[in-house]
């Protein structure tokens, strides 16, 4: 895995991909900053005070030289701020997300065992295994009315939502367990495969690759939309 983490001029390059769209379109410049503000050292010491983690190198970095939020894989990252005192990621005006250190993230072929263990240790012998959702009937009966919050909670714990991509696909960014560091792509449905982002060559992107990636392909299109004009109005 690369592990670069120099983002020397990127928030620039993000700044005029973006500007490029709106000249492409035969719009007006962005009305609202295209990023937000990086964070200070102290601000980013803060939130691993908060959660007790350190956040992967290749994301601290980019908090810092870059911004907090703005444009990524594949609408826009999620923003980190402080709300009320307190740091979580933020998609557009939802509340802000926390992050469940506790635990490390499960890999998808290890959740059914992570479900198991859960039912066992609040007394529950599991019984039908569900093609779709494992064990959620079980956890609706150990749990009631929490079980779909208590089950969605385990199986993103020790990861962020990182970015959403539309119609309910969204990506992760592992912060705690032995992939600390990598991607996970996550598709619609109550329980789907998180599968890890790969580059041309198959190896797992970390946040420095993932982002620049996705911002070189974003810049060669943005540069022939401009090319070819803003076309019909």
């Amino acid at each position: 895995m690369d592990t670069q983490t120099g983002w020397s001029g990127v928030r620039e390059r993000v700044i005029a991909m973006v500007e490029a769209q709106y000249r492409a379109r035969g719009w007006g410049p962005p009305q609202h900053p295209v990023l937000e503000p990086v964070l200070t050292a102290a601000e980013i010491a803060e939130v691993e005070a908060q959660y007790g983690v350190e956040l992967p190198k290749e994301y601290r970095t980019f908090l810092a030289e870059v911004g907090a939020g703005g444009p990524g894989p594949e609408f826009e990252l999620t923003s980190l701020r402080r709300v009320d005192g307190k740091w979580g990621w933020v998609w557009e005006d939802s509340d802000p997300i926390p992050l469940d250190p506790s635990e490390p993230f499960v890999e998808t072929e290890e959740w059914a065992d992570q479900q198991l263990a859960t039912l066992r240790a609040a007394g529950c012998e599991p019984t039908t295994r569900d093609e779709d959702d494992d064990y959620l009937d079980d956890y609706r009966k150990v749990f009631g009315d929490a079980a779909d919050r208590v089950w969605h909670e385990q199986r993103d714990r020790g990861a962020i939502l990182i970015s959403d991509s539309g119609c309910g696909m969204t990506s992760w960014l592992i912060i705690v367990g032995p992939h600390r560091g990598e991607l996970r792509d996550r598709n619609v449905g109550t329980n789907p495969a998180y599968i890890p982002f790969v580059d041309v060559h198959g190896t797992r992107h970390n946040f420095h690759t993932w982002y620049l990636e996705w911002l070189e392909r974003s810049e060669r299109e943005a540069l022939g939309s401009w090319d070819d004009g803003p076309g019909p109005q």
